[in-house]
């Protein structure tokens, strides 16, 4: 990696740690996960565009209902375009991921809850997020922070499992996907002193 590559993504990372949110689409998801929900979607589109189509050829007697049914059409088919072209990043992100994770080691600087905008205090967190009963409905995250040989470097962990071998101080080799960031696996080492 270049060192101005290294600089944006360092100041990435850094900015993604500072709003407890991460700047990966689909944060910590399976490849094979981003697949599955890409293609179910991808089909729910097809079903939405295919039924659509059948308002916009519809013969009504009535001008005022063809009119509403067209312009209903019309959204309809537009947002089941879109969300089908989400369905077919995520399943290229998802093949993508599936051939090109890696491994990387480095020491864990951290190992935390986040939501997003967390940084802030807690009363104001309260009065933006909190609704209804004071229920706080943001996502949380499971986020590991990693001190490794090109800077600090965060993932989202989503399984529970993995979890209890990242502890702060340890140093891990963890196989990682580039793009969604998903930890498949984390294989605790000896502390390794460049790290």
């Amino acid at each position: 990696m270049h060192s101005s590559e290294a600089g944006i993504t360092e100041t990435a990372n850094s900015w993604s740690r500072t709003l407890g949110m991460t700047l990966r689409p689909w944060s910590g998801y399976s490849p094979l996960s981003l697949i599955l929900r890409g293609a179910v979607q991808i089909a729910i589109s097809i079903f939405f565009l295919v039924f659509a189509m059948r308002l916009l050829s519809a013969d009504e007697d009535n001008a005022q209902a063809l009119r509403y049914l067209s312009g209903t059409a019309v959204i309809v088919l537009v947002s089941a375009a879109i969300v089908a072209l989400l369905g077919a990043v995520r399943i290229v992100i998802g093949v993508l991921d599936l051939l090109t994770s890696r491994t990387v080691v480095g020491t864990v600087m951290s190992m935390s809850d986040r939501r997003f905008l967390d940084f802030l205090p807690e009363q104001l967190e309260h009065v933006i997020f909190a609704r209804g009963q004071g229920i706080d409905r943001r996502r949380v995250r499971t986020e590991v922070v990693l001190s490794t040989t090109s800077g600090q470097r965060q993932w989202t962990v989503r399984k529970r499992a993995l979890r209890t071998s990242l502890r702060p101080g340890t140093t891990v080799r963890l196989t990682v996907t580039p793009l969604a960031g998903y930890v498949s696996s984390v294989e605790t080492l000896p502390p390794h002193p460049g790290l």
